[in-house]
């Protein structure tokens, strides 16, 4: 089964001035800032001018959200966070490699609801799977 590389992940507690950063460092927004009030967080996305570098994907909390995932992410590092990839079936592809799941699997609204799930590796860290289709091919909610 193949996964498409597709962002890397940056939790931040201040989106404008992390867009002003990246800015700065030859990015310009792709889309719109995306409020998903399931998931309790606003995302954008900035990709680079001259295409060097990776597609970044800037998080942050909603103040009046229930949760507070990113929150959680910067006590623990700032920064980087995740690499995320585009698969087939989220399932199949973290159970053939062992993937260990450290979030639900649900739709997100930056993907058009396309679900996504974040799991563990023992060697690459947090990984975030994001489904090429608009089917729930999650398994298991461990």
């Amino acid at each position: 089964m193949d996964a498409k590389f597709h962002h890397v992940g940056y939790a931040t507690k201040s989106m404008e001035k992390s867009v002003q950063l990246f800015l700065s460092l030859g990015y310009e927004q792709e889309n719109a800032i995306t409020i998903d009030k399931v998931l309790g967080v606003k995302v954008l996305f900035l990709l680079d001018k001259n295409k060097n570098g990776p597609r970044i994907e800037l998080v942050e909390d909603l103040v009046d959200a229930e949760i507070h995932p990113v929150n959680t992410i910067l006590n623990q590092r700032p920064g980087s966070y995740h690499l995320a990839y585009l698969v087939d079936s989220i399932e199949e592809f973290s159970v053939s490699n062992k993937l260990r799941a450290i979030s639900l699997c649900s739709p997100a609204l930056v993907f058009e609801s396309r679900h996504v799930q974040f799991f563990l590796s023992r060697d690459q860290g947090i990984i975030e799977l994001i489904s090429n289709t608009h089917e729930c091919l999650c398994g298991k909610n461990e």
